[in-house]
């Protein structure tokens, strides 16, 4: 698994957890559902704003499920799932992230004016109410949450959002910070640096194979048996001694490879240069006739014998070249949106550092990724 905060929390919806208010509980039935929720304590302040347990609810079950959509439901017996942290732990951080975030935003929606209008408000109830809907009721039942709670972080979200796009409105990146963010793109440099006619040369080669691993029933890659790597290369070693000693290529590959694929075409297919590994490379380099040295793949061992170079047509270079272009500007949209974030949050830092947060460090360690307030947490979850 890829186990850092960082990989995890970018497919984190912050507060996707929103409700409809059209023909929804009226203020008596949302106290009643809270009066159930006997701990709906302070649980952090930031300035002079109050948050109560129930408010980090809607985070606590969006974060869960995004964990577990990535991770699976096992998730959470990840003990050393990113820097020595528990899984639940890292989704705590993520959940207490986000909540400071989104209050601190909310707050600067409001000294800016920024509101939510009548249509977006509309909006939001629409999507709250298709979420909520959609909610497992024991999820709603365990996380002790209302549509009135819910709503109000979708609706805190949309703030957040409208106060980004104001503050960054008129954002343009440097020509040359978007050329360094493309060249750190190891893909795009490779494809930019390299010679079109090279890169788009195929090698039409003949191949002999002799497996190592197969596939299970997960279409993963497995040892056959614990010492078929050793008998594999013995047999590669032996082939490969008769070819470059002259033996016919061609009755090589009849008698011994188990490329099942070619085999019937006498081992031959075309090999497109731009789809090698890094260990096939060298292949390039060999003129026709010439054997390959032996290579070792995730899968087995291989000898390819090279019968011809065939450079690319006028065509394909066209055709790659348009096809570039729109890589190119993809990659560009997505970079800027990057470097626009990365200012934002630069503001969004400093904003930060002039706010005052106190989190009831004891609470939060009592508060699970479930929902569940434990009296006696079985270990430290405080944050540092």
């Amino acid at each position: 698994m890829k186990s850092t905060y960082e990989w995890i929390s970018k497919y984190i919806l912050l507060f996707m957890c929103i409700f409809c208010l059209v023909g929804c509980s009226s203020k008596k039935e949302i106290k009643e559902k809270l009066d159930i929720y006997e701990d709906n304590d302070k649980l952090i302040t930031i300035d002079d704003v109050d948050i109560k347990v129930d408010e980090v609810m809607p985070y606590l079950l969006q974060v869960k499920m995004e964990f577990e959509e990535l991770g699976g439901e096992d998730v959470w017996d990840h003990n050393d799932f990113s820097g020595g942290k528990k899984a639940e732990d890292v989704a705590k951080l993520a959940v207490l992230d986000n909540l400071v975030r989104t209050k601190i935003l909310v707050k600067k929606s409001d000294e800016m004016g920024i509101t939510i209008t009548e249509s977006e408000d509309k909006d939001v109830k629409a999507q709250a109410l298709k979420y909520y809907n959609d909610l497992e009721k024991a999820d709603i039942e365990n996380y002790h949450l209302t549509k009135e709670s819910i709503f109000n972080s979708f609706k805190e979200y949309r703030l957040v959002n409208k106060v980004i796009n104001e503050m960054t409105k008129g954002y343009v990146p440097k020509e040359e910070e978007l050329t360094n963010k493309l060249l750190e793109n190891e893909n795009y440099a490779k494809l930019k640096s390299s010679n079109l006619e090279d890169m788009l040369l195929s090698l039409k080669v003949i191949h002999i194979f002799i497996k190592t691993h197969e596939k299970n029933n997960k279409d993963e890659y497995v040892l056959i048996s614990p010492d078929i790597e050793e008998k594999a290369k013995k047999k590669i070693e032996d082939i490969y001694k008769k070819a470059v000693a002259g033996e016919e290529f061609t009755s090589l590959v009849k008698k011994y490879s188990q490329d099942e694929s070619t085999k019937e075409n006498n081992g031959e297919y075309i090999l497109p240069v731009r789809l090698l590994d890094d260990n096939f490379q060298s292949l390039i380099e060999l003129e026709s006739g010439e054997i390959s040295d032996i290579k070792k793949s995730d899968y087995g061992y291989h000898i390819f014998k090279v019968l011809e170079k065939i450079p690319p047509t006028d065509e394909e270079v066209q055709e790659f070249e348009e096809e570039f272009k729109k890589y190119e500007s993809q990659l560009k949209e997505e970079y800027k949106e990057q470097l626009k974030n990365s200012a934002f949050n630069k503001i969004y830092d400093e904003w930060k550092n002039n706010t005052i947060v106190d989190l009831n460090e004891e609470l939060w360690a009592k508060i699970d990724i479930f929902g569940n307030i434990n009296e006696n947490p079985i270990s430290d979850k405080n944050i540092e």
